[in-house]
């Protein structure tokens, strides 16, 4: 559910770089007063037109809402139907302009603009990236929300209480450079 992109957006930065699938997720995290929950994905799709020196290039990641487990086949079904996962399938985030070669000489976290793309709506929203490397390996950290009604959710509800607007979106990629 969430735009959890940034697994995807690292693939799209680093186009000689190899994702560590069982190291790597997306998750999202819900909150409703008498519980929170969390779903999971390391189903991750990128498309770029970067190149290992670009200065700009656009980066597209896509995530299928089908694929977050939050280890509750109800509360996963009830998402798909709450965000209309069988008519939207897919989440996506693209960056029109990103700059690898200045993501890669930071040492603070820095914040990247990107589309996303979720529940039928496009909205615009910096996403803070923290990169870190060490040697041939990398890593990305990045923890922002999104709000169910920016997206018009209609959120639903337990004991006629609506779930918490913010969704909270953890990203945690881990991976490798590749030799071409």
């Amino acid at each position: 559910m969430r735009s959890t992109v940034l697994l995807l957006f690292l693939g799209v930065l680093f186009p000689n770089f190899q994702m560590d699938k069982t190291e790597s997720s997306i998750s999202y995290t819900g909150s409703h007063p008498f519980h929170d929950w969390q779903g999971v994905t390391s189903q991750i799709e990128i498309e770029t037109d970067c190149q290992e020196n670009s200065i700009d290039c656009h980066a597209t990641i896509s995530l299928p809402l089908i694929s977050f487990d939050s280890g509750n086949n109800n509360r996963d079904s009830n998402m798909l139907f709450t965000v209309d996962g069988y008519s939207f399938p897919i989440v996506r985030i693209s960056f029109p302009h990103v700059n690898i070669f200045n993501l890669l000489n930071r040492k603070e976290t820095t914040h990247v603009t990107g589309e996303i793309d979720f529940h039928g709506f496009k909205i615009m929203q910096e996403i803070p990236l923290t990169i870190q490397s060490e040697n041939e390996s990398i890593s990305i950290r990045s923890t922002f929300s999104i709000q169910l009604d920016s997206f018009q959710v209609d959120r639903p509800t337990l004991l006629m209480i609506p779930i918490k607007n913010d969704i909270n979106i953890d990203v945690n990629i881990s991976g490798r450079f590749i030799q071409k």
